[in-house]
């Protein structure tokens, strides 16, 4: 007979070990490793493959909320999901803040509510608290939504704050700070004819030196100030970002517009908005351009650091300006007239 004792964290692991057979009992799982997923699923955010199990059917069903329309256009292994719940306390938790040291990135609330991403085995896995996931627009976007993000980030597409939209086959791609209008714009645009693509997260495909841009047409997050401007989204789904005002989120499905998974970039233009300022547009610098896009964009590692710049200088290939302007009555015109003549004149 031997005797095996397994490391602390495990507490006590007995194995008899006879002639005929191995007698053993229960490990006491403190770690969780053993957790039961019974609830699986597979979705396709911009087109990839993730797949995700959770101890609870509300996690599938928020995942649904963000990815459900997308379908598979790319080939590649799986990013992995595991969600498990805990009952906590009853309120939703802080706040979260991101850290990241080499392949290892975390997402953290507090010690109910977090979030660890690895990139090297493309796995990550989430706790949250009952009270979390009974708000699925905040764990969505706080939980869920952001470690697949940031695994798709370090693995296969590079993420920028921009708004995209197509007109007359051409992709502009809308680059401004949070409350330059991008979604706003990019809705009047959509109003107007154009094709939309995506209205705040425009990814760039490692594999395409093409200037593709693969976008979330599926929904639009707009400040809760657009229904003042657009009457047609007054009363659809409000949530509200820690830290941040309201936000209407609406399914482009239920909206008389164009829509499209991808387009080519041909054109980039950078925000500025100012209310009352009439509509200007202007030539930028490739140098400019390059220095406005980067100083919005996210430090990683050296290798993924590499991968993000190869794709941001292929798209800068394509002409970039500045349009300031005040409403988007006037700043669509511009726009059309600089896709149809190919200048902001």
């Amino acid at each position: 007979m031997c005797l095996r004792l397994l490391p602390w964290y495990s507490c006590y692991y007995w194995s008899y070990v006879t002639a005929s057979n191995t007698l053993e009992t229960p490990i006491n799982d403190i770690l969780r490793y053993a957790a039961a997923l019974p609830y699986t699923g597979r979705y396709y955010p911009y087109g990839f493959p993730v797949e995700i199990a959770a101890d609870s059917r509300e996690v599938l069903d928020a995942a649904n909320e963000s990815w459900g329309p997308h379908q598979q256009r790319f080939s590649r292994p799986p990013i992995r999901i595991h969600v498990m719940t805990s009952e906590g306390g009853g309120e939703l938790p802080p706040e979260p803040e991101f850290r990241a040291q080499r392949h290892l990135l975390t997402i953290i609330s507090d010690q109910h509510n977090f979030t660890i991403c690895d990139r090297l085995q493309a796995f990550g896995y989430c706790w949250v608290t009952r009270a979390t996931l009974a708000d699925p627009v905040f764990f969505r976007w706080h939980f869920l939504d952001a470690a697949i993000h940031i695994l798709l980030e370090q693995t296969c597409c590079t993420a920028v704050h921009a708004a995209c939209v197509e007109w007359e086959g051409s992709g502009v791609l809308l680059i401004g700070e949070s409350g330059m209008g991008k979604s706003t714009l990019a809705y009047a645009c959509a109003r107007r004819g154009w094709t939309f693509v995506t209205d705040d997260g425009s990814t760039l495909l490692w594999h395409r030196r093409d200037r593709a841009v693969a976008g979330e047409p599926h929904r639009f997050h707009f400040r809760e100030e657009a229904a003042e401007v657009f009457p047609e989204l007054r009363g659809l789904t409000v949530g509200r970002e820690l830290g941040h005002k309201p936000t209407i989120e609406v399914r482009t499905a239920g909206l008389p517009i164009r829509t499209a998974p991808e387009c080519r970039v041909e054109r980039i233009v950078f925000l500025d908005r100012r209310r009352g300022r009439s509509a200007r547009m202007a030539p930028l610098g490739k140098e400019e351009a390059r220095e406005r896009l980067m100083g919005d964009t996210t430090l990683w590692e050296p290798e993924v650091q590499a991968r993000r710049m190869e794709v941001i200088e292929s798209v800068l290939e394509a002409p970039s300006f500045e349009l300031r302007y005040g409403s988007h009555e006037d700043a669509v015109p511009l726009l059309e007239r600089l896709v149809r003549e190919g200048s902001s004149e």
